[in-house]
């Protein structure tokens, strides 16, 4: 592993996309000014499904743009074989993609996640009982952009990473779903306390070990690779 190689690519990434970043995590932060304005200004159930959209879709638009521009679109301009024609292996490339990707989404996810708690539970928008679930639904947001993220440096194909796109966008709210109706949660989400049951967890952390496998997977997969033709 090249390691100063790797800072090199995480710095150049960083600096060509800051305005971009920046441009987003605004966006980011003046919805979740419009969404502390809404509060108590609309019906509770109008105020949830907004402010959901509001916190979540530009937390997702900059996750996807990111990858395309620093991966996909990369190779489409051709600085892609520039930059392996330095002494850096596709391993390296792909960490490198992934030190820039994941720490900018992780960011605004964590706020995201944060507020909607804070909004759901700490103003008693939604029964406490639900707060296992919610946190299963925030991971699943998670889980699914690795999923995507991983498929785009795998594939480094447009095509292939839209699909990607559809695929977990259909995914993921169809075993999110599925989860509500199984009866250790569906039995205790109107509840007046949260009930951390085993399914739950174990939910939690099937969903976590999908995040961390699909990372280390990527990984050793590019490991395998000598160049990306």
């Amino acid at each position: 592993m090249n390691t100063p190689i790797i800072a090199r690519l995480v710095i150049k990434d960083f600096m060509i996309w800051r305005k971009l970043i920046l441009i987003f995590l605004a966006v980011f932060g003046g919805c979740a000014a419009l969404v502390v304005v809404l509060h108590d200004r609309v019906p509770p159930h109008v105020f949830l499904n907004l402010g959901f959209t509001l916190l979540i879709t530009p937390a997702a638009t900059l996750g996807i743009v990111l990858l395309m521009q620093t991966n996909v679109f990369e190779k489409a301009k051709s600085t892609q074989p520039f930059i392996m024609s330095l002494p850096v292996t596709p391993r390296d490339f792909t960490l490198a993609k992934l030190w820039v990707n994941i720490p900018v989404f992780a960011e605004v996810w964590l706020a995201m996640a944060i507020m909607a708690f804070y909004f759901a539970f700490g103003q008693g928008m939604l029964p406490r009982g639900a707060a296992p679930y919610v946190a299963i639904v925030f991971l699943g947001v998670f889980v699914a952009y690795i999923g995507v993220l991983s498929v785009s440096l795998l594939s480094q194909s447009l095509g292939v990473t839209v699909g990607a796109i559809l695929f977990f966008d259909v995914l993921t709210p169809a075993y999110l779903w599925t989860i509500l109706y199984l009866e250790p949660i569906g039995s205790v989400i109107s509840g007046p306390v949260a009930v951390w049951n085993s399914t739950e967890i174990g939910i939690m952390a099937i969903q976590a070990a999908a995040a961390a496998a699909g990372v280390v997977g990527t990984l050793v997969f590019q490991g395998q690779r000598r160049d990306f033709a």
